[in-house]
């Protein structure tokens, strides 16, 4: 426009120069016609102009997307994912050695740790002195193939106590989750690097090209002001708004005729380009949508392998799921699908848990297998201690156990299933063969279902018969028969789990029944029919700083060390309270049942009572020097009559105060203990020097006393130090005083030396 308007100066400036000649209209006509002939060579060398460049960025443009294909070959594939713990694969195959890479046998790291520990006599009803225990733990981790953990686990329990057993453990397991999760990241990361085959590449390379030539298009039509257009408007509709008033009439008339011409091709050029520039959008807007079709679908894809994916895996849609985003052709091996839903494997000793009326809670030695996709199996077979792990009776006359127990059934553990079982094994119910009866033999059955009612509320129930002999009867029988008519040996069992998202509620109750002589792995009780039930309920307050819990309980015999053959109506109640708060004190108050074991002869007994308990716990500064307040009350609710425990029917009371400083911390701390037979005063301090490198050493002062008679002072100390990087020795030594059944202060030493080795490869 700018050279448009030059030619219309130039014009003009001639036409005024000659107005006064005879010629002048001649000339000026011919300068009109020179004009407007200027004019449209003009519009037609700037369209061409601009139609060449369109073609050379066209072409720039092509070529830049050709150089970026490669992105999509499978090469680029390849070394996009080619670093130095990743595996090149075949696009054509992709899962093609998934598994099983090198190296075959690979050392991750683990720990050992050896453990030596000093009593001179143990403060429970398992009188002794001078023991001395040495314990010896480690674990392995190893990787099989690359992508198969397994962890060797190995602990050895050696002293001269009369009472605990030594104890040589070696478990090696398959870590389930790990392999889960690294199965899961190279399915994902092959599947991924496959999304680019989703592209519609033809869509995509038509739609950036439109939209250059859109973009382009804009630019033209940018060079068409609104002012220009306005006036050129007027040029062509206002009549004689071109004249001069300089100018004869004829020259103005043949200015003006002039004009409109080089007016009508201007707006004829602007209505052309206007035109192709909303042809050109429509269809860049209908490609767009194609191409965020295609985006949003890969991004589908990617969401759906970085989302759910056990349920992708653990169903059978897999397919069907590939298949909707055009990669049917992709078939993730059904091996790789199985060992998704491996859960658990170990051979050596393992704690299984399997139900509440089967296996629960029950240390086995042998080979422990569980596996759960859309269908459930399990298998257990191996040797099993006295009663459960048989820390302790270490003189009791121990038979030989065992069990095997196979579980089948369909659905997720995690949602809705149904679950039969068989499970057959000898146990010994006695701790001495007094009875003449070394082991028995049992052998159960049950079937369990899960209801997932909603997201948040589930209800399991479970029914189980089992075959043993009857301790009933005097000789005692063989094992009874299989009987659906006979109610003493079979067991039932419910739970019922919710939570209210709207109030923060969480409610669990269970209730389980079993017959006098149902037997299993999860109890050990004898003559005996087992009823009990517990209600639980947490509640959470003001945006869940206060959370509340409460519990009833009745008949919960839990510890397989007891004799079971009596009946007891004892409802326990459990409440508990904590409130926490930033920058304030942190509180917490719970009235629980409580348990103590007491050896009598062979026979073990179990005595309960109720504790109060609170505490108050806060940390905060005093200028700059940071300190930490503790309080803490303890309230026993027994008499000497129910237990063999010292503080019986006692109340205690416990403060402490911290000091950290940089090189080290100071604590003061006063224990206060009273019941209808003594007060036990202890005060202590101590301090706790801190070095950078090395560790830490602490030390201190204890003063007991008792009934304000006898007063005695102990110490301890303790360090731990840095060897090498970050293996660590810890040494501690305690010299205090506890009172005695003699009502007097009995000598009690404690000494612990540990040494840590870690290693990492």
């Amino acid at each position: 426009m700018m050279l448009t308007v030059a030619c219309l100066l130039v014009i003009s400036t001639g036409v005024a120069q000659d107005a006064g000649r005879k010629d002048a209209p001649k000339q000026v006509k011919s300068l009109t016609k020179k004009a407007a002939d200027s004019l449209r060579s003009f519009a037609d060398t700037t369209y061409k102009g601009v139609k060449s460049q369109l073609k050379v960025q066209r072409e720039q443009f092509q070529q830049s997307f050709n150089s970026k294909k490669e992105l999509l070959t499978a090469q680029s594939i390849k070394k996009s994912l080619a670093g130095k713990d990743s595996l090149l694969f075949d696009i054509q195959n992709p899962f093609k050695q998934l598994l099983f890479t090198k190296p075959l046998l690979k050392i991750n790291g683990g720990y050992v740790s050896y453990q030596f520990n000093y009593r001179s006599a143990i403060d429970t009803p398992y009188i002794e002195k001078d023991i001395a225990q040495h314990n010896v733990t480690g674990n392995l981790n190893v990787t099989v193939g690359g992508h198969i953990p397994l962890r060797v686990t190995f602990w050895s329990r050696q002293s001269n106590s009369a009472v605990f057993r030594d104890i040589n453990d070696v478990q090696v397991s398959f870590d389930g989750r790990a392999f889960q999760q690294h199965l899961q990241q190279s399915l994902r990361q092959r599947l991924l690097a496959m999304s680019p085959n989703l592209r519609d590449s033809l869509t995509e390379k038509l739609y950036f090209l439109k939209q250059f030539e859109l973009e382009q298009l804009k630019l033209k039509l940018r060079s068409f002001t609104p002012q220009d257009l306005v006036e050129a408007h007027e040029t062509l509709k206002v009549p004689r708004i071109t004249w001069l008033s300089n100018l004869a009439d004829s020259i103005n008339q043949a200015r003006e005729d002039s004009l409109k011409k080089m007016a009508g091709l201007f707006l004829d050029l602007y209505a052309t380009t206007k035109g192709r520039y909303d042809s050109l959008s429509r269809k860049v807007d209908s490609l767009k949508g194609l191409y965020d079709q295609n985006i949003a679908k890969i991004k589908r894809y990617q969401q759906l392998l970085n989302g759910g994916w056990r349920d992708l895996i653990a169903t059978r849609q897999w397919t069907d799921k590939l298949r909707d985003y055009g990669m049917g052709q992709v078939q993730v091996p059904a091996k790789y699908r199985w060992l998704m839903g491996l859960r658990q494997f170990s051979v050596g000793r393992s704690v299984t848990n399997h139900s509440e009326l089967t296996i629960k809670n029950t240390s086995v030695n042998g080979i422990n297998f569980e596996y759960n996709s859309w269908y459930y199996l399990a298998v257990t077979a191996g040797l099993v201690d006295y009663r459960y792990r048989d820390f302790v009776i270490n003189g009791a006359n121990r038979k030989p156990q065992y069990l095997y127990m196979v579980r089948a059934g369909l659905g997720r553990l995690e949602k809705n299933y149904f679950i039969l079982s068989a499970f057959r094994g000898d146990k010994q119910l006695f701790a001495s063969n007094a009875n003449k009866v070394s082991s028995i033999a049992v052998t159960g059955f049950s079937a369990e279902g899960r209801f997932q009612v909603n997201p948040t509320t589930y209800l399991t129930g479970e029914i189980a018969k089992s075959l043993a002999p009857d301790f009933r009867h005097s000789p005692i029988q063989g094992n009874t028969k299989f009987s659906l008519s006979d109610k003493t040996n079979q067991a039932y069992a419910i739970k019922v789990y919710s939570y209210l998202p709207q109030t923060g509620t969480k409610l669990e109750g269970t209730y389980k029944h079993t017959g006098a002589n149902y037997q299993s792995f999860s109890s050990f009780q004898t003559n005996a029919a087992l009823e009990s039930w517990t209600m639980k309920a947490e509640q959470t307050f003001f945006k869940r700083k206060l959370r509340m819990t409460g519990s009833l309980r009745k008949n919960e015999f839990t510890n397989p060390l007891l004799p079971q053959n009596y009946s007891s109506n004892t409802v326990f109640k459990s409440l508990t309270a904590s409130f926490r708060m930033r920058k304030w004190p942190s509180f917490t108050v719970g009235y629980q049942p409580m348990s103590q074991l007491t050896s009598l002869d062979s026979v073990v007994v179990e005595n309960r009572f109720q504790v109060l308990n609170g505490s108050a716990f806060h940390t905060y500064k005093l200028g700059t020097l940071r300190t930490a307040s503790s309080l803490v009350l303890s309230k026993y609710y027994n008499t000497n009559s129910d237990t063999a425990f010292l503080y019986y029917n006692a109340t205690n009371v416990f403060c402490s105060q911290q000091f950290f400083f940089d090189a080290f911390t100071t604590q003061t701390a006063v224990s206060y203990t009273r019941n209808g037979s003594y007060k036990l005063v202890v005060l202590d301090g101590g301090v706790q020097l801190n070095f950078k490198r090395l560790g830490s050493v602490g030390f201190g002062v204890k003063v007991n006393s008792l009934n304000e008679d006898e007063v005695k002072a102990g110490g301890y100390f303790n360090a731990n130090v840095r060897v090498f990087r970050e293996d660590f020795i810890t040494v501690s030594y305690d010299r205090g005083y506890l009172p005695g059944s003699n009502k007097g202060l009995i000598r009690n030493e404690m000494a612990t030396v540990q040494f840590v080795k870690s290693f990492d490869f």
